[in-house]
């Protein structure tokens, strides 16, 4: 739909060219030529009463006219004292033509035309009470200056009302693309040329001023360019079974209501279901459904309680090794016993001296050499390889530190190595004394010196299992770990976190963090614990025994002592159990501050407020259709279904066992069925007789329904 907010009748001042003058009958030939639907007359420091209602008459059925004014305006001093001239026009509503008609010839008396100059500050004291819209030229000359055009925009009450006039449209579409509120004029200089002017092209056809500043509060970028233009796609449904059909939707706001029963839920099931088949990022919300969803979101099922949470190892090994852990006998003294009795029975075996003797003792196990090892490998594949060394040290810095790196692993590598050739050749030398001892016994019917006393292999399998014993019970004392995520903002409470908590089994545990009974993890616990303070009791083989029935059961690390729970919290840590509106409320603005390309909700405004919709969902709703997010909502609220200013509104009707659809909005002020064009609805009427009860709800909405009236 065409518009010019920027036209001129008459020359006036006088630069003004004599090709701006123009009859009744040219005017509206030229109109209609080209193809404009509402035309404002601007004329500079003067508005013609007579000829308005002259144009306007003739006019009448084709186009719409505004009445308008181009002033001149004098601005703010800069540094230096100078004082810019910039042109602002002013267009009122035309319900007020009478009462702007008055203003202006208060304010221009007079006065030259030529060298008359207003500030910003006193056109608002002016036309404040015309209902007007104001254009600053913003990338056209004169221009106002940013500092005008600010001061401007804080006097109006609504900025939507504030539009920038650019000059050609390759700037328009800039700025619009840029979220400025811009528009481009005529601002015709011979009228035998008019059709080939330059015009805004408003997204949605409009009938009076009233719908046009709707359409602009709906989104500030009311021009509709090739750049910027919202797209709209026919997508199948189906309310029952057996029912199908199509319905337009837009990257914007969409409406489906109606009373109850007439399938506006499984519409939107039908849409989440096509949404979900063709690969397309959806988000949805069902009101009554939130306390559901709510604890599904509080749900650990998916939460994996991995000990790296707490900065621990799995210790997996040394699980493993405590059940498998056998106990090393000393020799027993019958032994020492028949040596001394035969070892004179064969006088060749006594001379040989290998038969008298005994196992050479291995070193000191050093498990620590066997973990280094671990953790620089670790180290080296997986953290080290994240960092960005060249950002932090030179080429050379570099090169020495991977070099020490490689030395520190071959290294320990290298300590390793000569502990297992150690280890391997004491076992390899006590392997064939026992060999040689054994062949001799039998041989000579005695025998041999035991090989051992057997102490030092009872104290040091003692020993590995005291160390993994008591690597695991330090594990039980590890500090909690808390992750936060956001998830909105309750007025009276602040924010709102979800706060995950990973800490190991305590008193103060509960069941449900635990995937394991808690009951068998408590015993466990207390078993290990056992284990330790009873590492030099003779009967330890029999608490060892309790653990491996544990281990059998599936306790095999660390890990299954890590409980996790969620829960909501205020900003200070503190445990805050929303209620059941707060809930609604917390999770709309999850979904609504998620990313996503399509946003499905039902029966949103269930547990809320009209005052907390108002200030706090229709502004997020409408920062997503700016966005050109396809928005589908199912409500019988008049503060969503109507506040939003949909682009499509969507009626499901039910009489006499007839169900029907009706597809329309708001400014068409129309509702057409789907399967008869003659069948027309209003919309302003269906909605006040469906919405929220009836006319009474809609006070607060009243000019919202009255723009859809013609003006006189």
């Amino acid at each position: 739909m065409r518009i010019d907010l920027h036209c001129h009748t008459k020359k006036v001042k006088t630069g003004d060219a004599y090709t701006r003058n123009v009859t009744k009958d040219k005017f509206f030939q030229k109109i209609i030529e080209a193809r404009v639907e509402i035309v404002a007359i601007t004329n500079h420091n003067q508005f013609d009463y007579e000829q308005y209602k002259e144009f306007k008459d003739i006019t009448a059925g084709n186009c719409d006219i505004w009445p308008g004014i181009e002033l001149d305006i004098l601005g703010k001093a800069d540094q230096k004292g100078n004082r810019k001239r910039g042109h602002l026009i002013v267009i009122a509503n035309p319900k007020n033509v009478e009462l702007f008609n008055t203003q202006v010839q208060k304010l221009i008396k007079d006065e030259d035309v030529n060298t008359f100059q207003i500030s910003v500050k006193k056109v608002y004291e002016v036309f404040g009470k015309c209902d007007c819209i104001y254009i600053p030229h913003f990338h056209k000359e004169p221009k106002l200056s940013d500092e005008d055009i600010q001061e401007l925009e804080e006097l109006l009450p609504d900025s939507s009302r504030l539009f920038k006039e650019t000059s050609d449209y390759r700037s328009l579409g800039v700025f619009s693309n840029f979220d400025y509120s811009v528009i481009i004029g005529s601002d015709v200089q011979d009228w035998d040329k008019y059709e080939t002017s330059k015009f805004a092209d408003i997204r949605l056809p409009v009938q009076t001023f009233e719908q046009f500043c709707l359409l602009a509060k709906k989104d500030v970028q009311i021009i509709d360019t090739l750049l910027n233009q919202k797209r709209k796609k026919e997508i199948p449904v189906s309310p029952y079974k057996r029912v199908n059909f199509k319905l337009p939707f837009y990257e914007d706001i969409n409406i489906i209501f109606g009373q109850k029963g007439t399938g506006k839920t499984e519409i939107l099931e039908s849409l989440k279901k096509y949404y979900i088949e063709n690969g397309i990022v959806m988000e949805s919300y069902k009101g009554s459904e939130k306390d559901v969803d709510f604890s599904k979101m509080l749900k650990i099922n998916d939460v994996i309680a991995t000990p790296e949470k707490l900065r621990l190892d799995s210790m997996g090994q040394q699980f493993f090794d405590i059940y498998s852990w056998k106990e090393a006998l000393p020799t027993s003294f019958e032994k020492y016993i028949s040596w001394m009795e035969t070892k004179d029975n064969n006088k060749n075996k006594g001379r040989m001296k290998i038969t008298e003797c005994v196992h050479i003792e291995k070193g000191i196990y050093e498990r620590k050499l066997e973990l280094d090892y671990k953790y620089l490998k670790e180290f080296t594949k997986s953290t080290f390889q994240k960092i960005d060394i060249g950002k932090y040290l030179d080429e050379q810095d570099s090169t020495t530190l991977m070099l020490l790196l490689e030395k520190l692993c071959e290294n320990i590598n290298d300590a390793i190595m000569q502990m297992w050739n150690s280890d391997k050749s004491i076992k390899l030398t006590n392997w064939s004394i026992d060999k040689i001892k054994a062949i001799a016994d039998k041989c000579s019917d005695t025998i041999s010196k035991p090989s051992s006393v057997g102490f030092y292999d009872f104290a040091i399998e003692r020993f590995k299992l005291f160390e993994n014993v008591e690597e695991i019970c330090s594990a039980f004392s590890a500090t909690d770990k808390v992750e936060k995520e956001y998830l909105g903002n309750l007025e009276e409470k602040g924010d709102i976190y979800i706060q995950t908590r990973y800490r190991m089994l305590a008193k103060e545990s509960r069941t449900d963090e635990f995937k394991q009974g808690i009951t068998i993890l408590r015993n466990c616990k207390h078993v290990i614990e056992g284990i330790k303070k009873t590492i030099l009791a003779e009967n330890i083989s029999e608490e060892v025994s309790k653990f491996q029935e544990f281990y059998d059961d599936g306790i095999k690390d660390i890990g299954a002592f890590i409980g996790v729970s969620k829960e909501t919290a205020l900003e200070n840590g503190e445990i805050y159990k929303p209620s059941n509106g707060e809930r609604g409320i917390l999770l709309m603005q999850k979904l609504l501050d998620s990313e996503s390309d399509v946003y499905i909700l039902d029966e949103p405004e269930l547990g809320m407020g009209n005052s907390y919709i108002t200030s706090n969902i229709l502004p997020k709703l409408t920062d997503l259709a700016k966005r050109r997010k396809t928005v589908i909502i199912a409500t019988h609220n008049a503060n969503i279904a109507v506040g939003t200013l949909p682009y499509i509104s969507i009626l499901r009707t039910h009489e006499n066992g007839v169900y029907k659809t009706y597809v329309g909005n708001p400014f068409y002020d129309e509702l057409r069925n789907i399967d008869d064009e003659t069948d027309i609805k209003n919309w302003t009427q269906e909605s006040m007789h469906t919405l929220e009860g009836g006319k009474n709800a809609f006070y607060d909405r009243k000019d919202i329904y009255e723009s859809g009236k013609q003006s006189d």
